[in-house]
């Protein structure tokens, strides 16, 4: 006869794999016809925009676009510098274990290495290495059974467990529209030759069944001042943004995961009251994506058996995800750089492009070291009539401790790298100070696996005989060995254990004595 099992149903959203690959992005870049013909690349680098991706059968397929920037001297002397805008699609499908189709995925996309070729003065050729991790979410209602009725003498065995409730997820788009105005003592626009737009300052707070992510669109500009030496200017704006997502049940408590992506941007020269370029008219669409999970301790029933019959137990395994700990640190590097002889001397530094690369992260008993390196393109005004503007790169290596407790080498670790700020000096005609600060949340999850029960029945053909067993069993404990196991074996209660031998204590450890007081007999 099946007992009757009292369930409790959760939402559950959980970790269950991870795959990486790389792919490669090969195509021509057509110079515009407004633009005179390259001579000589200056600075190129770009973005990945995931655009969708889904899990399919133990893969995982990507869409997205690579954004580039191209910064080039031209053999136009009157336009010296230009600058192109360009993109490219890309689709790509990588083997990821245990994906299926109707789990989510979550992309992590980064360029590694573009390497070019001028074909001509009006066609470049470009061969991306595109970077792609993903990880993979099962999204389930889990059953837990919270009670057994139905048998008669039925012994329970309760466990309590940590499970993350999952709240669902939501995205919120932030525009920024706003003038912005050029600062006192720069010319006016003449040309916009390069914009880059990230977010720092990330921070959220939980309040009312919502999430409020708050952050800083910081926004740097190279153009060409209106001048008659067409001078090449910088300058950096700072916006600071607040936008709500709606989570119902969240609480001060729960996990939370907030992404910021920059979607898009555009900037365009407009003019001030007095008719002049002095305002950077920006549209900037920032894409906030967040989930939240509510920490809930359960207590299920992992255990039974009825010293009247045979029970016949169904289970299945049940894996989820447990943050065990949350980490935001900073890497502060300071490094004078020397420009070596193979590059021409600096008469003024334009700025410094500085973007991190994780190479890898370990975890140990201890905490987390991570190992990676700011990659530093240095733009300046040059000492030489042939190469009047000229870009630096400079590598810096960094490794970098968090210290953790509770954490083991088999957990999972998560790193992510952010540039917070950047600022350089110019130490001498050859030297440059760049001080760059890094960001780093670092993250650790574990794994954990539960065996649940489904289904209960009791198998009435195997009935106990309580007429055939000794009136007193004398037991030595086993290694692995505690109370509910020896009072299982020999079908008495826990209770009666404890009390016939004074024993206060779960675990018994190895080679002790332990009386079993007679309940019922063993069956085969």
């Amino acid at each position: 006869m099946s007992l009757e099992l009292i369930k409790e149903t959760t939402r559950i959203n959980y970790f269950t794999g991870e795959g990486s690959s790389q792919t490669i992005v090969e195509h021509d870049i057509i110079v515009p016809d407004i633009n005179p013909d390259v001579l000589r690349i200056l600075l190129l680098d770009g973005e990945v925009i995931e655009e969708k991706s889904e899990a399919l059968q133990d893969k995982v397929s990507v869409k997205g676009t690579v954004r580039y920037k191209i910064l080039y001297v031209s053999d136009d002397k009157d336009q010296s510098i230009k600058s192109i805008n360009a993109s490219r699609d890309f689709s790509y499908s990588f083997d990821v274990e245990n994906a299926n189709s109707k789990m989510k995925t979550r992309i992590k996309s980064d360029i590694e290495h573009i390497d070019y070729e001028i074909l001509n003065g009006r066609k470049i050729n470009l061969k991306t290495i595109i970077k792609l991790k993903a990880k993979i979410i099962n999204e389930t209602e889990q059953e837990f059974v919270s009670e057994l009725k139905g048998v008669e003498d039925l012994q329970i065995l309760r466990k309590n467990i940590d499970i993350y409730s999952y709240l669902g997820e939501n995205t919120s788009n932030y525009t920024l529209d706003e003038d912005l105005e050029i600062p006192a003592g720069k010319p006016s626009i003449k040309e916009i030759l390069r914009t880059d737009v990230k977010i720092v300052g990330k921070d959220y707070k939980i309040a009312d069944d919502k999430i409020i992510a708050k952050g800083d669109i910081n926004i740097l500009t190279l153009y060409i001042g209106d001048t008659e030496e067409r001078s090449i200017e910088f300058m950096e704006h700072e916006v600071p943004f607040t936008q709500t997502l709606k989570f119902q049940g969240i609480d001060d408590d729960s996990e939370c995961e907030v992404d910021y992506r920059i979607e898009n941007f555009s900037f365009n020269p407009d003019e001030d009251s007095d008719g002049e370029l002095r305002i950077l008219k920006s549209e900037i669409k920032v894409s906030i994506w967040a989930q939240a999970n509510n920490r809930r301790n359960l207590e299920i029933i992992s255990d039974a058996y009825s010293m009247k019959s045979k029970i016949d137990f169904e289970t299945e395994s049940f894996k989820t995800s447990r943050v065990i700990c949350r980490d935001s640190s900073q890497v502060i590097l300071k490094e004078t750089v020397k420009i070596n002889g193979d590059s021409p001397d600096i008469s003024e530094v334009f700025n410094v492009l500085s973007r991190p690369n994780l190479f890898e992260s370990t975890i140990s008993d201890k905490g987390v070291t991570i190992e990676g390196c700011v990659n530093n393109s240095i733009l300046y005004v040059a000492n030489n009539t042939e190469q009047p503007v000229f870009c630096h790169y400079y590598e810096i290596p960094f490794k970098h401790t968090v210290q953790l407790k509770d954490v083991k080498p088999e957990m999972n670790c998560e790193v992510d790298l952010n540039i917070e700020h950047c600022n350089y000096s110019m130490v001498s005609e050859n030297e440059v100070e760049i001080r760059v600060v890094v960001d780093v949340d670092t993250k650790v999850v574990d794994q954990m696996e539960y065996l649940l029960i489904t289904e209960a029945v009791e198998n009435e053909e195997q009935r106990i005989d309580n007429g055939e067993f000794a009136s007193l069993t004398i037991y030595f404990s086993q290694p692995g060995d505690n109370l509910w196991k020896v009072a299982k074996k020999y079908l008495t209660t826990v209770e009666d254990v404890k009390k016939f031998n004074k024993i206060d204590e779960e675990e018994l450890g190895v080679g002790r004595q332990i009386i079993i007081p007679r309940k019922a007999s063993s069956f085969s």
